[in-house]
Order: structure tokens, then C-alpha cells, then sequence
């Protein structure tokens, strides 16, 4: 008699069970599926000098009511499970250092915040707004670094009175821009900027320097930094340019160079554009020219 009770119990059980599965089965097929609505970012509207011309903003990343949808190269079209008004945070992001791979959120400019109105199935499109955060430092002002007026003072540093730099408007990227040139006879040329004084060296501040810049031959940037006049002058490969046949702008990351040479009163930019001869003692090339323009060093 037990083992018939116990019998009756366990089919009761699968009873149950199959009705509760059941249940469950239709309720998931009754369901309907949440569609998604859709933002459309835009490229950035830049508010400073030159504007978005000026700058190369590459990414964006995106939250929606402080959730974070990921990163996006724009312009983008998002889809966000989230309807009604809705707050949106936009960081507007670069290739660090001209790398495709090393896209990253760009510490000197502000981020966008705003509220759009999302409906399933619909797009919603976003032109965000950015400028420059208010306590950044520029050690030249911007409008120096144009070349245009009051530029950054530039020397010629390889003793070479053959070598160095001009300011032109031919092939310019906007007004007036500098160009170096090297040949065979005349294979390297060294410019340095004037020095500016408060880099920080520390991982906490970040230093990053903006450049255009059209060139047909690779050509080096160093970091050149002292204590003052006459002291020791101490020197770093920061960056290695690959040819740019037509205008392309730049974000590097100076704070590491920064950090390894240390407490510094001074540093200079140094633009070394050097023809090199290959393994055979053969020039492959036999003249290079670089232009550059709007430089802008900027920390916090």
C-alpha cells in the first residue's frame, strides 16, 4: 500500500509539473518581442576655434538613462532599449596616438549631455556638442600655434645654415603653415619649438599635443627638456610620422615620454626630418618635405 501511495504521489507531481511547463511554454510564445529604438549620432559640433575642420573625432561613447550601449565610430546608429525621455551622455573619442586600434576617449574635450525623446522602431538622430574642458591649459595659445599671427617661435637646430623651416601659404592647411625640407646633399633638419615652462610629470595630469601635418617622407618627434639655461639638456623619441600625402590631424599622448624624463623646468617639441640611406648606402628617396600646423600642447 505505501509504494501505491507513493506511486499516485510521483505521477501528480509529473502532472503539475507538465501543466506548469505548459503554462510557461504559452506565456513565452504570447510574449511579443521589445523592439529597440534607434539614435543616430552624428559627427561632433565643435566649439572652438576652427571647429570640427580642425579636430578628427572618430568615436563616441555612448550611455542612455547611465547605461553604458559601448563605443561606436560615427557617425553611428545605436539601438537602445529604452523609450520615452531619456538622458544621453556622449564622449566624444580620437585614435590615441594615430592608432587604428587605440581609439580612446578624449580627456581635453567635454562630454555631451542632453535628453531626446526615443520611440520603439524609430530613429532619433543626435548631433552632439563638445568644446574644450574649462580648466585645460594651453602653454601657447591656440591661435599661436596656427601660424597665422603671433606664431610659436621656431630654431633651427642642426648647425646646418642650409637646412630649416619657412612659413608658407603654398600647400597650406589654412593661412600660413611650416615647411621643412631635406635632400641628399642636405639629409637632415632639426626645428625646435621655443620652450614652455609647468609640463606636468606626473601619470594623475594628463599632457596631450594636436598637429596637422602633410608629409612625403616619415619624419621623428623628440621631447627635449632642462632645468633652465645652461643645465643639461635631456632628449626622448616621442613619436615616429609615417608619409601623409594629404592633410591629416593627429592626437598624442605626451604624458608617458613626460613621466620618464622626469622633473623638468623646460621642454621643446623637436621635428627631425631625416632622409636615411638603406642597408646598400643608397638614398631610396633624394629630397622630403614636411608641413605641419596648428599646434596645440594642452594639460590640466
Amino acid at each position: 500500500m505505501p509504494i501505491r501511495r507513493r506511486a499516485i504521489s510521483m505521477k501528480m507531481q509529473s502532472i503539475v509539473l507538465g501543466a506548469l511547463l505548459t503554462t510557461l511554454a504559452l506565456a513565452c510564445t504570447d510574449e511579443k518581442e521589445r523592439l529597440p529604438a534607434y539614435l543616430r549620432i552624428e559627427p561632433f559640433r565643435v566649439e572652438s576655434l576652427g571647429g570640427a575642420e580642425w579636430q578628427n573625432i572618430t568615436e563616441a561613447w555612448v550611455y542612455v538613462n547611465n547605461q553604458f550601449l559601448g563605443g561606436y565610430s560615427i557617425p553611428a546608429l545605436v539601438p537602445v532599449l529604452e523609450e520615452d525621455t531619456c538622458t544621453v551622455l556622449v564622449f566624444p573619442g580620437v585614435k590615441e596616438n594615430g592608432q587604428i586600434l587605440t581609439p580612446a576617449v578624449y580627456p581635453m574635450f567635454q562630454r555631451h549631455e542632453g535628453k531626446v525623446v526615443l520611440t520603439p522602431a524609430q530613429t532619433t538622430a543626435l548631433t552632439p556638442t563638445t568644446r574644450y574642458v574649462p580648466d585645460i591649459r594651453f602653454p601657447w595659445p591656440i591661435e599661436r600655434g596656427s601660424f597665422d599671427a603671433s606664431a610659436i617661435v621656431l630654431f633651427d637646430r642642426d648647425d646646418n645654415p642650409k637646412t630649416g623651416f619657412e612659413l608658407t601659404t603654398e600647400d597650406a592647411f589654412a593661412g600660413r603653415s611650416v615647411r621643412m625640407r631635406v635632400d641628399t646633399a642636405n639629409a637632415l633638419n632639426d626645428v625646435a619649438t621655443e620652450a614652455v615652462e609647468g609640463l606636468p610629470a606626473t601619470a594623475a595630469r594628463q599632457v596631450w599635443l594636436e598637429l596637422h601635418r602633410r608629409n612625403d617622407v616619415p619624419f621623428e618627434m623628440w621631447l627635449l627638456a632642462d632645468d633652465g639655461p645652461g643645465t643639461t639638456e635631456y632628449s626622448a623619441s616621442v613619436f615616429r610620422f609615417g608619409p601623409a600625402p594629404a592633410w591629416t590631424k593627429i592626437y598624442l599622448n605626451l604624458t608617458e615620454p613626460l613621466v620618464s624624463m622626469g622633473e623638468r623646468k623646460r621642454h621643446r617639441l623637436l621635428f627631425r626630418l631625416a632622409l636615411r640611406p638603406n642597408s646598400s648606402g643608397q638614398y631610396e628617396r633624394l629630397s622630403g618635405t614636411v608641413l605641419f600646423d596648428n599646434i596645440r600642447l594642452a594639460h590640466f
